[in-house]
């Protein structure tokens, strides 16, 4: 996709320096017919300069793409030839990044975290050491296994009392997406501060298992050398990388990904052919007979998207999520939509929640893609950053309310 290849066919080790973004730009476009639909879908599968974010799925639902410096001018003439209106979200990426890197400097977290901006890799684990040293009755650290580059994928237990049921959080499949792991690492703050009654009730009630960064290559290759690296960092011939979000064995490669190993979106060789998608399946084997709830984050596009139907619990997913998205618009007015993936998202399968609800039919089992709607996307400023985690806070608290008065907790 964008910048193929520096992006997608680029080996271990060989960038020198961070790639720029110089001018390159975000476009939020509205296909309004089926027509443009097609048009968006031939431009997505050529990806040629660019980088669908938000694919085309169906009209009357925005698209989210990056277009190179080179590449404006001919993708903006196509797009007004077809009628397919746009607006142009950022005008140079490079300038929205350095704003973040700006104020994501090193802290010592040893005993403070900050949600005031993005997390690295560094600054979560061992701030997750520091809480199982200081609160050593309730946190203990788990581990799902290892990366492709040998990072450990490294979470936290929370449990106030032993034989509870397992709440499974994840997030950090995607590179790119910073925002998933502080949203993570925020709920473990406050499960674990039981400050809020109804954290320190669901501390008690549950036994809180959160993987923050499932991808910690990608994430630390986005530090390293290219922000908006997405995928993991298993070469596949000349190409790197596997689209972990599509990786799962429900329905794998079905829609929404691609076979070229190239593509942004590559649903890898099968299911669970990567090291970490093949951990954290065993890891959610091992615990699969307590587990009672998962619940995915990933930027972006403001979802609560629930597995694909029929299943058991569907009706009562849809009810729990829209009235726990009500309580996560009460703080800031953040709006969310609720349904499958098909009906409100992307259309992708091969993704964790189905293959969770498939496998082991917890009651709840749901993924976030939080903010935004396309304005920002993976490039969301760091002021943004504690409001999500704030609210996201509260939709969880609601989700076990609401499943509670629905009897499925």
């Amino acid at each position: 996709m964008l910048l193929k290849l520096i992006l997608f066919s680029v080996l271990p080790f060989v960038l020198a320096e961070k790639v720029r973004y110089d001018n390159y730009a975000l476009y939020k476009l509205y296909p309004s017919t089926e027509d443009h639909v097609d048009f968006l879908r031939d431009l997505y599968q050529k990806s040629d300069g660019l980088d669908f974010w938000i694919p085309p799925v169906r009209k009357d639902e925005y698209v989210s793409v990056v277009a190179s410096a080179e590449k404006r001018m001919e993708f903006e003439h196509s797009l007004k030839k077809r009628s397919v209106n746009y607006e142009v979200m950022l005008q140079d990426i490079q300038q929205a990044l350095d704003e973040q890197i700006t104020w994501r400097k090193k802290r010592d977290v040893r005993s403070e975290m900050y949600w005031t901006n993005y997390q690295t890799l560094e600054d979560i684990y061992n701030w997750f050491y520091y809480l199982a040293e200081t609160h050593s009755n309730i946190v203990s650290i788990i581990h799902a296994g290892t990366s492709y580059e040998g990072r450990n994928i490294t979470g936290v237990k929370i449990s106030r009392r032993s034989g509870r049921k397992i709440f499974m959080i994840e997030g950090g499949q995607i590179g790119a997406d910073w925002l998933s792991p502080t949203v993570a690492t925020y709920l473990v703050d406050q499960l674990v501060k039981g400050e809020d009654p109804e954290a320190l009730a669901a501390s008690q009630d549950f036994e809180w298992h959160i993987f923050p960064m499932v991808n910690p290559d990608g994430h630390e290759y986005t530090n390293d050398a290219v922000r908006l690296w997405a995928k993991n960092r298993r070469p596949t011939g000349s190409a790197v990388g596997v689209d972990l979000t599509k990786n799962w064995n429900s329905q794998w490669g079905v829609s929404g990904g691609s076979f070229r190993p190239g593509d942004q979106t590559y649903v890898g060789l099968g299911p669970f052919s990567e090291p970490e998608t093949r951990a954290m399946s065993r890891y959610i084997e091992g615990i699969s007979q307590n587990l009672i709830a998962l619940l995915s984050f990933r930027g972006f596009g403001q979802r609560f998207v629930i597995p694909a139907y029929p299943v058991s619990h569907h009706e009562i997913m849809i009810k729990i999520g829209r009235r726990a998205m009500g309580a996560l618009a009460v703080r800031y007015n953040t709006q969310y939509r609720v349904g499958t993936s098909r009906d409100v998202f992307d259309g992708a399968t091969g993704v964790i929640g189905d293959w969770v609800k498939f496998r082991f039919n917890p009651p709840i089992v749901a993924t976030y893609a939080l903010r935004d709607t396309g304005a920002w996307g993976y490039l969301l400023p760091v002021g943004q950053v504690q409001p999500t985690c704030e609210e996201t806070f509260d939709s969880v608290m609601s989700v076990i309310r609401e499943a509670k008065l629905a009897n499925v907790l």
